[in-house]
C-alpha cells in the first residue's frame, strides 16, 4: 500500500508561503504534504549568491530518492520557477502526477510588460493599497537579488524547457491570463508538447501569476485536488 506525498515547489526568490493554502488543503485531504524551502532562498543575501540551479535541483533529488526508499506514491507540484524543478524531477524519477502552476517558460516578453503597466496604472490611479498577494509579489521581486541567481534560474528554465517532450505522465497545468511575471502561453507550450495522454490546461480569466493567493484560489485548490483525486 502506498503513502500519498505531495511535494511542493515554491517559486524563484520566494518561499513556501506562496503555496500554503494548497498546502493546508491538501493534508485536509490526508495527503501527505511537504513544501521545501529551496537552497539560498532566506533573508541572508550572501547564502543565496553561493547557490547554484545544481545545489536547487539535488535538494529536490534528495527528496525524492528518500520518498522512494520508503515506498510513497510522489505527485510532483511546481509554482513558477518550482513547476519548471517538478518538470525536471518527473523526467527523473517514478511519479504519479505532475502539476504545474504559473510554469515559468516565457518571463520577459511583451505581453508580461503590458499586464504590468496596466497593473501600475490600475493601483497609482486609483490610490488603492495593494493586495496581499500583490505585495508578496513585490517584495519578492524588489529584494535585491545577485544577478548570478538570475542566470541560474535561467539555467533551471532551459534545462526544462528540453525535456517537456518526455513527460507521459498525468498532467495538469494551471495559469492565471493576467499573469504580470510570467507569460500565459508558457502553459499553452507545455501542454502541447508534453506526450501525456492524461493532460489538463486550466486558465484563470481575474488572477495574476500568485495564482493561490488571487481571486480565483479556491478554484485552483479545487482544480488541482479533484485532479489529484483521479490518480489516488
Amino acid at each position: 500500500m502506498y503513502q500519498e506525498l505531495c511535494i511542493i515547489i515554491h517559486g524563484f526568490a520566494g518561499n513556501p508561503r506562496e503555496v500554503e493554502p494548497l498546502a493546508r488543503a491538501l493534508e485536509r485531504k490526508g495527503y501527505e504534504v511537504m513544501t521545501p524551502l529551496l537552497p539560498g532562498h532566506s533573508t541572508d543575501k550572501k547564502r543565496m549568491e553561493k547557490i547554484t540551479a545544481l545545489d536547487w535541483l539535488q535538494m529536490i533529488e534528495e527528496i525524492m530518492e528518500h520518498a522512494i526508499e520508503e515506498n510513497k506514491k510522489i505527485h510532483l507540484i511546481g509554482f513558477s520557477m518550482g513547476a519548471m524543478i517538478a518538470s525536471i524531477m518527473a523526467c527523473r524519477y517514478r511519479v504519479a502526477s505532475l502539476v504545474l502552476l504559473s510554469p515559468a517558460v516565457y518571463v520577459l516578453t511583451p505581453y508580461v510588460l503590458r499586464m504590468r503597466l496596466e497593473q501600475f496604472f490600475q493601483y497609482t490611479g486609483k490610490h488603492r493599497s495593494l493586495p496581499d498577494h500583490e505585495r508578496l509579489n513585490k517584495q519578492s521581486l524588489i529584494r535585491s537579488i545577485p544577478l548570478h541567481n538570475v542566470f541560474q534560474f535561467q539555467k533551471v528554465v532551459r534545462q526544462a524547457k528540453r525535456i517537456f517532450q518526455h513527460i507521459s505522465i498525468p498532467l495538469c497545468i494551471i495559469h492565471g491570463q493576467k499573469d504580470e511575471t510570467v507569460d500565459p502561453k508558457s502553459a499553452e507550450l507545455i501542454f502541447r508538447v508534453a506526450p501525456s495522454k492524461e493532460k489538463e490546461l486550466h486558465y484563470l480569466p481575474h488572477s495574476k501569476h500568485h495564482i493561490f493567493l488571487d481571486s480565483e484560489g479556491d478554484m485552483v485548490i479545487q482544480t488541482v485536488t479533484k485532479f489529484l483525486e483521479k490518480y489516488h
